[in-house]
């Protein structure tokens, strides 16, 4: 049998520890058990796992629509189930979305609906509303509109999977995919969240007993250079990190002679820097050539990875002029941005080039002639 997203392998985790030396960051290493799966990846892929909903948040819901659970319902695609496996195992509910509002809308008497209207037409106001509620919060704020199991089946979407970068070689750990994932929770309209993914592995999975459907997600393009010669960069803060491993595992194991140079970002030295004994390790046997870090909370001034590849810039520099790689893994919506500038401003600087042919460099040169410039953001 072959396994891919539409036909995921149930895979067990087979080791779970924390990154983290305090409970300010909840970051854990988690080593997924694929022997006998005939799943291969590569330095660089991420595995895609399909989560279950909490059950507490399952019950809250049926209570707030007035269900039992036993109610049938028919879902694309997968046919009729009970109304709570469509809620525990199908339906995304940990967070809303835009497609809930229409149906919402039509139940309202019509002197009602502007305001749904109004954010409805605008964007950005929209994601703000969605992305801090669920379905709870929402129907809490329109009282008396009531759905029905299938109505409301119908009305939301369905649970995508989610992919995590893999922070292993296959040749290294044979049968096995190593993860680092940070557990998201946090606190709104005096409820307690958690990430639909994170929470599920974090509180509702057993080692070596639970099954999580999983797949493995390929790259064309967030791969290290076949040429070992090559010399690499690589930028990987909080979680950004777990390609960054794979890539040295591979780098090592493949006796590549290039040099590498890391650099990572957290909180806190003492008690948030992952894999330390690893990257100290390699340091010393010469496998690193280079490891920058920036422990934002560390001084009253924070510090980010741009801000280490501005004070390296003349490095940086002569390293991409000599045909090194440049990766960036983590947040898309500020680090990566701010990498991006930060690498613009160093060719100009320290490249002698003007702020047009700086982006010229950095967007086509690098990006998109060269293939050298390469990102795996979320």
């Amino acid at each position: 049998m072959e396994y891919g997203r539409k036909n995921p392998f149930p895979a067990t985790i087979k080791e779970a520890y924390s990154l983290a030396r305090d409970d300010v960051k909840e970051t854990f290493h988690y080593v997924i058990d694929i022997t006998g799966s005939g799943l291969e990846y590569k330095a660089g892929d991420s595995i895609g796992l399909f989560p279950r909903n909490d059950p507490a948040l399952v019950d809250a819901l049926l209570v707030k629509l007035g269900a039992s659970g036993d109610e049938v319902v028919e879902l694309k695609r997968r046919g009729e189930m009970s109304f709570r496996e469509a809620l525990e195992s199908h339906l995304t509910i940990h967070r809303s979305n835009r497609k809930f509002l229409k149906p919402l809308m039509a139940k309202l008497p019509s002197g009602d609906q502007q305001g749904l209207e109004q954010l409805l037409a605008d964007r950005t106001a929209l994601d703000q509303y969605l992305n801090v509620r669920d379905y709870i919060d929402i129907l809490n704020e329109y009282p008396d509109v009531h759905f029905t199991a299938e109505e409301f089946a119908q009305s939301v979407g369905g649970i995508t999977p989610r992919l995590y970068s893999i922070a292993s070689a296959p040749g290294v750990h044979p049968g096995e995919v190593h993860l680092t994932i940070a557990v998201v929770r946090y606190h709104n309209f005096e409820r307690d969240r958690i990430g639909l993914a994170t929470g599920f592995i974090a509180d509702r999975v057993t080692v070596g007993e639970t099954r999580i459907p999983v797949f493995i997600q390929p790259t064309r393009e967030f791969v290290i250079p076949e040429n070992g010669s090559h010399d690499i960069i690589m930028v990987g803060p909080g979680t950004g990190i777990a390609p960054f491993r794979a890539f040295l595992e591979q780098r090592e194991l493949d006796g590549a002679t290039g040099r590498n140079w890391l650099i990572f970002g957290e909180w806190f030295e003492k008690t948030t820097f992952f894999y330390e004994e690893e990257f100290t390790a390699w340091q010393e046997s010469g496998l690193l050539t280079r490891l920058d870090t920036a422990f934002s909370r560390d001084q009253s001034e924070k510090v980010y990875v741009q801000h280490r590849l501005q004070q390296a810039g003349a490095e940086v520099w002569e390293w991409l002029e000599g045909g090194a790689y440049f990766y960036v893994c983590g947040d898309k919506d500020y680090m990566a941005k701010d990498v991006h500038q930060a690498l613009i401003d160093i060719a100009q600087e320290h490249g002698g080039l003007s702020k047009e042919e700086a982006d010229h460099y950095v967007n086509r040169t690098l990006m998109k002639e060269e293939k050298r410039y390469l990102r795996d953001v979320y």
